[in-house]
This record gives structure tokens, C-alpha cells and sequence, in this order.
């Protein structure tokens, strides 16, 4: 019996393997690969292709603003690391594992997304307009080095 596909809109998104709430948007999680063309001696009929290095996107992520400042407390870290690393030319927790977890119908986590070795290298704030009504919505765009998909069903 065929079942029907997840929801894009049912997802969870943990920092560090505490819960944030609010996110109403996750986008850019691509993953390529180059592709290394090459002749070998005598086939000249047929171009040859292997795999070479991986890259990956930065990942965007979008939520209302909030009191809440533990992204806030992460960029800091990040824009003020030349002069908190002083000497030591690294400052410790400036990399964080993100995990983004889709969920079904009920409710229940059914993906799971690692975006590995995380930092955040931009953050927007929507502009301010006395005239609207909407939510105000922050953009933090984070550089990544790898993720990992698996299946929790």
C-alpha cells in the first residue's frame, strides 16, 4: 500500500540537542559532488567520469524574532572571534552540530537531518514598517561542512 508523502511544513530544528521553536523556514540543504572528466589512453570513444570533492551549501535558516538570545549569544561568538581568540587563533564552541527533524501527521519524527560543523556567517533582520502587521522574521545563514540523512521510521 503506497503512503502518502511528509508534509514540508511539520519539522523541528535542535542546536547543540536543545529544541528551538519558531522556525518557519529551512532552506539550502544541498549536497554535490564535482565531477572529474578524463580520457584513458586508447578510449577515445568514451569521456570518463569520477567522483571528486564534496560541497555543501550554506543552509538558510528563518524564525520569528524572539527574546530568546542563544543565536544572538552564537553570532557574537562568531564576529568577535579574532578578538576573543587573541593568541590562541580559535575560541572553543564556535562550531555547533544542527539537527533539523521532519515529522509525520501524528507528529512523530520520521527524518532526520545532521548539518555538521555549523557556524553562522550571516544574519538579517526584515525591515521594520510602522504600517504592517507581520511577524518580524530573522534570517541566520549558516556554512556547513556535511550532512548527514537517515531514517527514523
Amino acid at each position: 500500500m503506497p503512503r502518502d508523502p511528509y508534509r514540508n511544513f511539520r519539522f523541528e530544528v535542535e542546536v547543540d540537542g536543545f529544541t528551538h521553536a519558531g522556525f518557519q523556514k529551512v532552506s539550502g540543504m544541498k549536497h554535490s559532488v564535482n565531477v572529474i572528466e578524463y580520457r584513458e589512453g586508447g578510449e577515445n570513444e568514451v569521456m570518463r567520469k569520477m567522483p571528486g570533492q564534496s560541497s555543501f551549501e550554506p543552509v538558510t535558516l528563518e524564525r520569528g524574532v524572539s527574546d530568546n538570545s542563544d543565536f544572538l549569544d552564537w553570532i557574537n561568538t562568531i564576529f568577535n572571534i579574532d578578538n576573543a581568540a587573541g593568541a590562541q587563533g580559535d575560541v572553543e564552541g564556535w562550531r555547533k552540530d544542527v539537527t533539523v527533524y521532519l515529522k509525520n501527521k501524528a507528529g512523530d519524527r520520521v527524518k532526520k537531518y545532521t548539518l555538521l560543523e555549523c557556524w553562522p556567517s550571516e544574519k538579517t533582520t526584515a525591515d521594520m514598517d510602522a504600517s504592517g502587521n507581520d511577524v518580524m522574521i530573522e534570517t541566520l545563514v549558516l556554512q556547513n561542512e556535511g550532512v548527514k540523512e537517515e531514517d527514523l521510521t
